[in-house]
């Protein structure tokens, strides 16, 4: 299985609801060392991304042990890498602030994925990759799409402060994805849906998504779980998972990378949305039990200790 991951590796501050401040690696490190963990050694992973020159060794050292990464797509900038600080506000939400974003990808870095399997478009910045670039890659492929929408629904303030706001240009993205993941913010910001509106108005606009042309669209849903649209047939149908209830839960970072690695590992082995759903959720709820990137090498481990 070859499966490939555009975004950006960020270098985080992470100051988390509990604990202690801590620095990591963040971006989509998570959804490449979720799927290295997840997927057989023999798979082949391509992480593509620009990285500034103070940090890509940091980046290439903390991926030089998984045989199963090819780092060709990675690509040295004379310039400082993206920096993100994460203020949690609660176990759920958080500030988030950002340095400058690196130059985005164009079709040229996208070419080295033409004959994978899927790819996830993790969109970090939310300009890690241009929409031309995306369009051109659609049509040269037959690569399952995964789109994390993720930091694509959020603007930039002049201190570097994150805030939800519709793009003008959404449905263009979603159009040429065959699933797309969104959480409950991301999913009410495009929709134009207040917080005090009962979740339940998502089933409406995940509905709609599935018109504009995703087979799956997935909206996460913290404790509250997650929705899951998607055809049977030529039905439309939608789920709702109940949130896994863990009693150790510390840190939510990188649980849409978690999700979104552990869907289409299971998706592949099972072709099966609804059973490649439960494992996501499964996955994303045990990374909440430890900080940043802490123990997803031990992911195997944790999902046969937690016995689902």
């Amino acid at each position: 299985m070859k499966i490939g991951v555009v975004g950006t590796f960020n270098r985080d501050i992470i100051l988390p609801w509990q604990g202690e401040k801590a620095e990591s690696i963040g971006g989509i490190y998570f959804s490449v060392l979720y799927l290295a963990n997840l997927l057989h050694p023999t798979a082949a992973i391509y992480p593509i991304a620009n990285l500034g020159e103070d940090f890509y060794d940091v980046v290439v050292n903390g991926l030089s042990d998984y045989k199963n990464l090819r780092l060709d797509g990675l690509k040295r900038l004379a310039e400082k890498n993206t920096q993100v600080t994460l203020t949690y506000t609660s176990q759920h939400e958080r500030d988030e602030f950002i340095s400058k974003p690196m130059p985005p990808l164009g079709f040229a870095e996208l070419a080295i994925l033409q004959e994978v399997d899927a790819v996830i478009f993790n969109l970090i910045t939310g300009t890690d990759v241009g929409l031309n670039a995306l369009r051109k890659f659609r049509q040269s492929t037959n690569a399952l799409i995964y789109l994390d929408f993720h930091s694509r629904a959020l603007g930039i303030n002049g201190n570097g402060k994150r805030f939800y706001r519709p793009p003008a240009d959404w449905q263009d993205w979603i159009e040429l994805v065959d699933v797309l993941q969104l959480n409950e913010m991301e999913a009410r910001t495009l929709a134009g849906y207040s917080t005090d509106q009962p979740v339940e108005i998502l089933v409406e606009f995940g509905k709609e998504v599935l018109q504009l042309n995703p087979s799956v669209c997935h909206i996460t849903l913290g404790d509250k779980g997650s929705y899951l649209f998607y055809f049977e047939g030529e039905q439309m149908k939608h789920k709702k998972f109940k949130a896994i209830s863990l009693t150790n839960a510390v840190d939510a970072i990188g649980c849409g990378d978690g999700f979104a690695a552990a869907y289409l590992m299971k998706y592949f082995s099972t072709r099966d949305e609804v059973k490649a759903t439960e494992f996501a959720n499964q996955v994303a709820a045990l990374n909440c039990t430890f900080v940043g990137s802490s123990r997803i090498n031990e992911i195997q481990t944790l999902i046969k200790e937690a016995n689902f």
